[in-house]
């Protein structure tokens, strides 16, 4: 007789669409954002997003943040098909990390304001929803200012009726702007749940300090909604990030690129084929050791970037939040 381990309830939070694609008795855990980003805020806690192009850095991630029990977030890259990374990464979550709670996002650039391009970015959106994503960023910076709101309104629709998490970039130096797009998005009852703000590696200690100022800008235009920086970071910068109103921060891609560094390493030297190729195609062509070599280098970018933003132990804190939740708005 098969007996099976008594799981976490947190995992009664798994959005309908997640459960149907999931195996049989998975105990893979993503959740919308939605909820993950309303606990952490209430807990002071930093979500951490990892951008993961192959089920190989997928799984090295997992794998850290099983380690340090941290909540995890994986970003599938812009135009990639959602339906066999969302696969491969719950198996993964299900074989390493079972019951972790994590977040799998996908991202949707508005190509700008003609109907054609608008009715694209929401079939686009409408593709990630359904493939099972519980994270959808979209990306406005193409369309004009006046129409944003109700272009937003238009492709978030499938997010907004799973029940994901949204997520808005937002322009560098554009807190005004940003201000008076979320105060229409609340108005119309479409206010995103996040928004993102990119930036460039800072140089300089006096750079992490402007950045982190400008983050906490945008955070007190939108009127406390959540922001997430986006873009590379410094061990200075996650150092300052830690424990600060900022409820998230990517990871820039640097577990992307040393996965990218060894898939070159393993195709020879001046061999660009594995960059030309799908990355997820040149790493399921690895072998053994070549691939083991890659999770290794990705885990280790991933465990020093979770213990540096200080997100070791918040799996854990997230979900007896979300049960004690549970268990007071029961009937």
């Amino acid at each position: 007789m098969v007996c099976w381990p008594v799981l976490s309830p947190v995992l009664a939070f798994r959005p309908a669409r997640v459960v149907e694609r999931l195996e049989a008795r998975s105990a893979a855990c993503p959740l919308s954002s939605k909820d993950l980003i309303r606990a952490a805020a209430e807990l002071r806690l930093t979500l951490p997003l990892v951008r993961a192009p192959t089920p190989g850095v997928a799984r090295a991630a997992l794998v850290a943040a099983k380690q340090l029990q941290s909540v995890l977030g994986l970003a599938l890259p812009a135009g990639s098909p959602p339906g066999p990374w969302f696969k491969a990464v719950v198996q993964a979550a299900d074989e390493v990390a079972a019951g972790l709670p994590i977040f799998l996002a996908g991202e949707v650039r508005v190509a700008g304001r003609r109907d054609a391009e608008v009715e694209a970015a929401f079939r686009e959106a409408w593709n990630l929803a359904d493939a099972g994503l519980t994270h959808l960023t979209l990306d406005l910076a193409a369309v004009p200012a006046e129409i944003r709101a109700e272009v937003l309104a238009r492709v978030a629709g499938p997010a907004l009726e799973a029940g994901l998490g949204l997520d808005c970039v937002v322009a560098r130096g554009g807190e005004l702007e940003a201000g008076l797009l979320f105060g229409d998005l609340a108005r119309a009852e479409t206010l995103p749940d996040m928004a993102s703000l990119p930036f460039d590696a800072p140089g300089t200690r006096e750079a992490v300090q402007a950045q982190v100022r400008e983050l906490l800008a945008l955070c007190a235009a939108l009127s406390g909604t959540p922001v997430l920086r986006r873009g590379p970071v410094t061990a200075d910068l996650l150092r300052s990030l830690a424990g600060s109103p900022v409820a998230g921060c990517d990871d820039g891609g640097a577990a992307a690129e040393v996965a990218l560094a060894a898939l070159d390493l393993a195709a020879g030297s001046g061999d660009a084929g594995s960059r030309e190729a799908p990355l997820a195609q040149a790493e399921a062509a690895l072998g053994g050791g070549a691939l083991a070599r890659l999770e290794a280098k990705a885990y280790g970018e991933v465990l020093d970037f979770l213990e540096r933003l200080g997100t070791t132990g918040s799996a854990q804190r997230i979900a007896r939040h979300l049960e004690r939740s549970m268990v007071e708005t029961a009937p």
